[in-house]
């Protein structure tokens, strides 16, 4: 029994190291897609994305006292490119204005991002290690960051109250 339950762990040791062997090659290529996002100009209007463009991770924080706004927010994302990875709450709850933490993103792309946000003020913390792209975390102004990410599921027809 004992013979027989060795030999099938060095199978899997084998299977393991073979398919580690032979995928290492794929993690170096990589999968071709670019994070690189075209900046819109100043004339354009609309931030929908076209089927090029991958979206933007974002973690969202709530700094503010008002329990499940950083959820409400993440739900809202969707309408300016973004993906929210997760939300919770900020280390401490009194931010007076939102702000996006810059972690793997060109300038460019992450003051694009900040406009398709209303504005929001952005802060460079670069993390090439993290898995998001940036940190958006909600102040107290944050009714204004929400209402126009309501207006552009408005304005692209996305949103259903319209």
């Amino acid at each position: 029994m004992k013979g027989r339950l060795n030999t099938w762990l060095l199978i899997l040791v084998a299977i393991c190291a073979l398919s580690l062997w032979f995928g290492k090659d794929l993690v170096r290529k990589g999968t071709g897609f670019s994070r690189e996002e075209p900046v819109p100009t100043r004339a354009e209007t609309t931030f929908a994305m076209s089927a090029e463009e991958t979206p933007i991770h974002l973690v969202v924080l709530n700094g503010t006292s008002e329990s499940g706004l950083a959820r409400e927010v993440s739900l809202l994302l969707g309408r300016v490119g973004c993906v929210a990875e997760s939300f919770g709450n900020a280390p401490h709850r009194d931010f007076a204005r939102s702000l996006l933490v810059n972690r793997r993103l060109s300038d460019r792309h992450a003051g694009a991002l900040a406009r398709r946000l209303g504005g929001v003020r952005v802060i460079r913390e670069w993390d090439g290690r993290a898995g998001e792209d940036a940190v958006l975390v909600l102040g107290a102004d944050c009714q204004s960051l929400t209402e126009f990410l309501d207006g552009e599921g408005k304005a692209q027809g996305r949103w259903s109250g319209q």
